[in-house]
């Protein structure tokens, strides 16, 4: 995980810079799709004791799924209007847990009663789910290439001429920042918490899972379950309550909400 973040954390500043100079965002979110799709099927073939395979393959599979992302958020000024960003990004987070809780639902019965689906045994079910997962994000992956369109720049530009211009845009970023500290503090603070949540979402399972908790398999899946299903309703919730303290505001009572979890974790 800290490796895959890391090389998302040096890349995506530049991968960023040369998609707005091609006018190239919806392909790079394309590539990367396909990059996270074929590495997560690529989980069947890795077998007990390939560790060191599995590590790979996870880490081009997060590196995948985490670049898809930054192209996935930038693209949310092109399809809502300004007055409606906050209710799309809210909902379009929302339908993505829902979407994936009716699959690691079915993935979860595999898992626990693999001779309802004909599967041999429990591990077997399990890497058949990498696969599902793979063939479901390729489908949900076609609206948005068939229906979504991109304004590009009239000048086509060749690869050489977006990386060097990239290079130039972050130079140009870095001065902007100097000169507006808005900017500089903004990076920082989300440079500071969003690494706290996204540490809590990927660890939170391992940390229960060990002996000092004593959690069972079962009680872990019930609350990843219950996560995916209850953040739909919340994310929609969670706008309307923006709506009514403010956006800012709302990011402050999240990341207090955050800090409370995770002091009564400790």
């Amino acid at each position: 995980n800290s490796i895959a973040s890391i090389i998302i954390a040096l890349i995506s500043p530049i991968l960023g810079a040369i998609a707005d100079c091609a006018s190239a965002r919806k392909k790079f979110l394309i590539t990367f799709a396909f990059l996270g799709i074929a590495m997560t099927g690529a989980l069947w073939f890795v077998s007990q004791g390939e560790w060191k395979l599995a590590v790979f393959v996870y880490i081009m599979a997060s590196i995948g799924f985490m670049s898809g992302n930054i192209f996935y958020d930038s693209l949310l000024p092109i399809v809502a209007e300004k007055s409606k960003l906050d209710h799309i990004s809210s909902f379009g987070y929302g339908l993505g847990y829902l979407g994936g809780g009716l699959l690691f639902l079915i993935n979860v019965l595999m898992y626990l009663y693999p001779d309802w689906f004909g599967i041999s045994d429990a591990a077997t079910a399990v890497r058949i789910s990498f696969v599902t997962v793979a063939v479901w994000w390729a489908i949900f992956t076609v609206p948005l290439l068939l229906f979504v369109s991109v304004p590009e720049k009239n000048k086509k530009i060749s690869l050489l001429d977006a990386i060097s211009k990239g290079f130039g845009q972050i130079k140009s970023t870095i001065k902007h920042i100097r000169k507006m500290k808005v900017i500089g503090q903004y990076l920082i603070a989300y440079w500071l918490y969003i690494d706290g949540v996204d540490t809590i979402i990927k660890m939170a399972v391992k940390a229960a899972s060990s002996p000092e908790y004593g959690f069972e398999t079962s009680d872990l899946i019930s609350a990843l379950l219950m996560v995916q299903f209850i953040a739909f309703p919340a994310a929609i919730l969670y706008n309307l309550f923006a709506q009514k303290i403010g956006t800012k505001n709302a990011v402050f009572v999240a990341i207090g909400g955050y800090a409370l979890a995770t002091l009564l974790g400790y």
